[in-house]
């Protein structure tokens, strides 16, 4: 097979990356590892890393000059100017043979693929660098490309400082980073937690007095958890419920075990709306610098509710290092990030109950949906979340307390407003259960606690009616004769004269039916639309029952007076077309419309009387 060279470096420079920007974050990159293979090499004790980097406006340029080891002829050659082949890393694999303080300074190391160097012409048409190295007698050289397969290098007679400055000058669109602001920005995004200290200039003008990266996190220097709260707030501006400082964790290989370097911190926002406001993320950076701002694989896929910070030097990015390879080492970290959650949130539960609550309250729905994946959090939670009961929001034991061990529940509230009347009249604490993952939480907490069992009220519940046939005999027929299923029950409460009971599928083939007759669906999607009609139908058909209520005051007066009276019919027309509109079930325009001026022209009836 051929290699069209070109073609390559068109790929790689301008298409390995999603982010223009990340150009900058591979030549701070490349700075910072400069400054520590010279503190790794060289050994000097008064060694005192720093980067600078400088924009000009009108040079329309980016400049980022360290005094880190700097590169000779022949490392130009074989490095920089090698697409592939990283100086860093292999002096990093040299290092981690030793011991001590060599394998301290191959931590410190980023660099990995050697492809970093090409970035640059993201952001530039032209690239010279000027580098001097610290080994003796080194010449100051200056290296030029603009992005092709050749360059041009050539020994200069400055007299520079050991170190390296690469100017970047910029294509019109990569502009935008001419702005201290925006630059100061990115620079704080990617290399934030960097030990050398980076500090910007504009112009000719003096490099800032502070450093705009950081240079740590609390994880570095053994930081408290206070000081692990207080980074939450600086770095995503929201007021933590508890944060949680990452340890290292510990694998087991067979008889082996090795750790796996884990730190950060994860905390529990305020709060989370399902769906719509789920976290589960993390940013995460390996050696200290950033890779990615929403990783979410690597938390648990149950701690949606949760987000942080992950660094460790063993996550291994992809080529472009803008995301996580999903290896080994990878699965090992989740699994153990997932085992210092679930501690995490036993001891908050023992130790701290008040926070614990606080954090079940917060994000109340999705613990409910996500702890169905994780038994262990089930546990943890089964108790402390809440649901929307008859009688306000209350958690299963207050529930239990309340009503016993059966617990009541409706898992679908269309056509229920009416029943939720009767189940209260009754005294039952029922829980709407309709919303995500309810009921199956409730199930899952049943079939785990012997002494606990389920009862799903459903509309038209028969347990809710006492059968009082002989009742309303006059009335019964009236109703009958309007062309109207009439059952005649007693209920409580006795205030309520009647009730619409709908079968369970009437909303659903209700709009079935009505997309058919408008022709809305047609071809074999109509024919399986009518097939589902056709299963879906009850025996009874999909019309509602009306349902009498032998005990109420008002009726059993209207059956005293008896069909002939004047008042009879219009009374009880009121009733009907009442109970319709109670029953809150999906209604056209036109049924709607017939229904209130049937009912207001009842009313017209009985104030002539």
């Amino acid at each position: 097979m051929g290699l069209h060279l070109p073609g390559l470096l068109t790929i790689l420079g301008e298409h390995l990356y999603s982010d223009p920007t990340v150009a900058l974050r591979e030549a701070l990159q490349n700075a910072h590892d400069s400054c520590e293979r010279r503190r790794a090499e060289e050994r000097a004790p008064d060694y005192t890393p720093r980067i600078v980097v400088r924009f000009s406006r009108r040079g329309r340029f980016i400049e980022i000059a360290d005094d880190g080891s700097g590169l000779t002829a022949a490392e130009i050659s074989e490095f920089l100017a090698t697409i592939g082949r990283s100086y860093t890393s292999e002096l990093r694999a040299r290092l981690e043979l030793g011991q001590g303080e060599e394998l301290a300074a191959a931590e410190q190391l980023i660099g990995q693929f050697g492809l970093g160097f090409l970035s640059a012409f993201l952001l530039a048409k032209r690239v010279v660098l000027t580098t001097r190295s610290y080994r003796a007698g080194s010449p100051t050289l200056r290296f030029t490309s603009g992005g092709g397969q050749s360059y041009e290098l050539e020994e200069i007679a400055s007299e520079r400082a050991v170190g390296t400055t690469l100017r970047m000058e910029l294509k019109a669109a990569a502009q935008l980073l001419l702005d201290g602001e925006t630059l100061a920005h990115a620079i704080e995004l990617y290399a934030d937690f960097l030990a050398v200290p980076i500090h910007l200039a504009e112009d000719e003008g003096e490099p800032s007095t502070l450093p705009v990266n950081r240079g740590e996190a609390p994880w570095h220097r053994g930081g408290d958890a206070a000081e692990h709260e207080q980074f939450v707030r600086d770095r995503f501006d929201v007021e933590p419920l508890a944060a949680l400082p990452l340890r290292d964790v510990v694998v087991a290989l067979g008889d082996d075990r090795f750790t796996l370097p884990l730190a950060g911190v994860l905390f529990v926002p305020p709060g989370s709306v399902t769906s719509l406001q789920e976290w589960g993320d993390v940013a995460v950076y390996v050696r200290r610098m950033f890779i990615c701002e929403r990783e979410r694989d690597l938390l648990p896929p149950w701690a949606r509710f949760v987000r942080g910070v992950v660094e460790s030097p063993r996550l291994r990015p992809t080529v472009s290092r803008e995301a996580l390879r999903q290896d080994e080492l990878f699965r090992q970290a989740q699994a153990g990030i997932e085992l210092q959650l679930i501690a995490w949130f036993d001891t908050l539960s023992r130790e701290r109950p008040d926070v614990w609550r606080e954090i079940v309250l917060a994000h109340n729905d999705l613990l409910k949906g996500w702890a169905l994946q994780s038994p262990r959090l089930f546990l943890a939670v089964g108790d402390l979340v809440h649901f929307e009961t008859s009688r306000g929001r209350l958690t299963l034991p207050q529930i239990r307390a309340a009503a016993g061990d059966t617990i009541h529940y409706f898992s679908d509230d269309s056509g229920l407003n009416q029943e939720r009347l009767l189940f209260e009249a009754r005294g039952l604490v029922v829980i709407d259960a309709s919303r995500f993952a309810e009921e199956a939480f409730l199930k899952r907490y049943a079939a785990e606690r012997a002494d606990v069992s389920l009862d799903q009220l459903r509309p038209g519940a028969l347990s809710l009616f006492t059968a009082a046939e002989g009742a309303l005999p006059q009335i019964r027929a009236w109703c009958e004769q309007q062309g109207h299923r009439v059952r005649t029950v007693r209920f409580e409460p006795e205030s309520l004269p009647a009730l619409w009971i709908y079968p369970p599928t009437h909303d659903r083939a209700k709009r079935v039916q009505e997309a058919l007759d408008r022709d809305r669906i047609g071809g074999p999607v109509a024919e399986l639309m009518r097939e589902f009609l056709t299963r879906r139908t009850p025996a009874g058909g999909t019309s509602p029952v009306l349902h009498l209520n032998a005990g109420s005051l008002l009726l059993q007066q209207l059956e005293a007076r008896g069909g002939d009276d004047p008042a009879f019919a219009p009374a009880l027309d009121v009733v009907l077309q009442a109970a319709r509109f109670f029953a809150g079930k999906r209604m056209n325009p036109d049924e709607s419309r017939a229904a209130f001026q049937s009912a207001m022209m009842s009313l017209a009836a009985l104030l002539r009387r």
